[in-house]
């Protein structure tokens, strides 16, 4: 999976594992530090129940914080998977609307814009497939060189009416497609902040040495929580990244008005 401002790509399963796996060696981590600390002291204060728990409230309280941490990251991951999903309708929308108002042209200009119309759509569905960043500033170009083709040829079929309100349906409803496939561009590149996420691990890693530290013997529960923890930092990258993964995007209004204007269903 490709990382936000990185040119690597990792898997989002490797991504999880690697840090739960970071998570287990912090809690091992500060188990090992509880056990030396309890070895300094006495065999007796070792097998006590109050040296091997501690003081939870430290440790509840982290905790706590790590939780609204990642709640609050989610909610900036589904913010911004909302914003991508309903760029997407408003762009099929819009382009629906410019083949509609196409029937405003005379022939062949009218013909002549749907087939770029066509190619363009396809384009965009394109778009929609890319699986790195690479990939999305590619077909990003592709759209781009496309759009200066469907706007001379939008020109050209209002030349003899430039100023009328039928040639400025059209050129608005055209406009308003090209702006919006920049809009749609720009949110597929707009990824949690990189501090936020590094904060996020930090956070994490200390609490799961805390955790260890004060719940050394309770490696069970301890390692189905930062479990837990693991599945959920994933489902906020997941959703943070729309290019791959088991939480795409939905492009059905664009692949529905693929198949009206005529093209095939990939």
């Amino acid at each position: 999976m490709h990382l936000p401002g990185s040119s690597s790509f990792v898997p989002l399963w490797l991504l999880t594992v690697i840090f739960f796996a970071a998570l287990l060696a912090a809690r091992e981590l500060g188990a090992f530090l509880r056990t030396r600390q309890s070895l300094r002291k006495s065999l007796k204060a070792l097998t006590t129940t109050g040296a091997d728990e501690g003081d939870s409230f430290s440790t509840n309280t982290v905790l706590g914080l790590l939780a609204l941490l990642i709640g609050f990251t989610f909610s900036l991951a589904l913010g911004r998977y909302d914003e991508r999903r309903s760029l997407v309708l408003h762009e099929a929308n819009a382009l629906g609307t410019t083949w509609l108002r196409a029937d405003l042209l005379e022939m062949p200009d009218a013909e002549r814009v749907r087939a770029v119309l066509r190619r363009y759509i396809d384009a965009r569905v394109d778009f929609a497939k890319a699986k790195t960043a690479q990939e999305e500033v590619k077909e990003y170009a592709r759209t781009t060189a496309l759009q200066t083709e469907l706007w001379g040829a939008v020109m050209a079929g209002t030349d003899s009416f430039r100023d009328t309100p039928r040639a400025s349906l059209m050129v608005t409803t055209t406009n308003e497609s090209i702006d919006l496939a920049g809009e749609r561009f720009a949110a597929r590149q707009d990824h949690i902040p990189h501090r936020i996420l590094r904060m996020l691990f930090l956070f994490a890693v200390f609490a799961a040495g805390l955790l260890g530290y004060e719940r050394a013997r309770q490696r069970t529960s301890t390692t189905l929580l930062l479990l837990l923890f693991s599945l959920a930092v994933g489902l906020v990258l997941d959703l943070d990244l729309p290019s791959t993964g088991g939480i795409n995007v939905p492009q059905d209004p664009m692949l529905d008005l693929q198949r009206a204007v005529g093209l095939p269903t990939p």
